[in-house]
Parts: structure tokens; C-alpha cells; sequence
């Protein structure tokens, strides 16, 4: 028994050439447009806290575990230190001696990357924050 499969029957022009190099092409185009959809999306009014410390939660508010919550330098050029949430979307960081405010980046794989600047404050109402971040790629 033969099985043939015309559209990868080989014809002396090299269509079935061109068939996976045009299937290869399309492939790549899709696979870095997936990626292409994640956007750091940073927001723009510091938050006051008491601590170092929060809650993510996804736009439906249910907890979001194992999102990397990075301490950066400011504008969020480098990384210094990285913890990841817990299970209940916990987070929390040690407070530095003589430093107020806190470049803060989440990351994860289903959501854009968010930055937020925490500025620790005595008096505000919040022990800790909770950051929101949008789906993405």
C-alpha cells in the first residue's frame, strides 16, 4: 500500500521545497508576533506604603503565585534584588537603611510586565500595596 500525499509529491520544480520554506516563514512571522505583544506598562503615580510588601492579583482580583516581584534601580535600569509571590500572591522585600523609594518590577509569563515606584511612608494608609497587572504575552 502507498500513501500518497499530493500536496507534498515531489515535482521536479521543487515544490515541495518551496511549500516548507514558505510553511517555515509563516511559522517565524506568528512566533515573534506572539512575543512582540508584551508591553512594560509602568505607572506613572508613586503608591505610599508602610512596607515593602503587597498582594498581586489579576484583573479578576484572584491571587497571582510565582510572579517575580524585582527591587531595581531607578527608571528600572537593573535588577538589585528579586523574590518571587507565594501561593496566596504574597510578596515581600527587606527595607533598605536610608532608602524611601522603591522601584518595583513584576513579572510573569502570562502577564506585561509592570513598574511601579513604592514610596515608604510612615503615616499611609496601607501596611503594603496591591499591584494589577494586565494579560499580555
Amino acid at each position: 500500500m502507498v500513501l500518497s500525499l499530493p500536496f507534498l509529491a515531489w515535482k521536479g520544480d521543487n515544490h515541495l521545497v518551496r511549500y516548507l520554506t514558505t510553511i517555515a516563514i509563516v511559522s517565524a512571522f506568528f512566533a515573534t508576533s506572539a512575543s512582540a505583544v508584551r508591553e512594560f506598562v509602568i505607572l506613572d503615580e508613586p503608591l505610599p506604603a508602610q512596607r515593602v510588601e503587597g498582594v498581586v492579583l489579576d484583573p479578576g482580583g484572584a491571587p497571582i503565585p510565582d510572579m517575580t516581584v524585582s527591587d531595581c534601580t531607578p527608571e528600572w535600569a537593573a535588577v538589585l534584588r528579586s523574590t518571587t509571590t507565594d501561593s496566596k500572591g504574597h510578596f515581600r522585600l527587606s527595607r533598605e537603611h536610608g532608602k524611601s523609594v522603591y522601584y518595583l518590577r513584576f513579572d510573569h509569563r502570562l502577564f506585561n510586565p509592570l513598574g511601579l515606584r513604592l514610596t515608604l511612608d510612615k503615616n499611609a494608609s496601607q501596611r503594603g500595596i496591591t499591584a494589577r497587572p494586565h494579560i499580555g504575552g
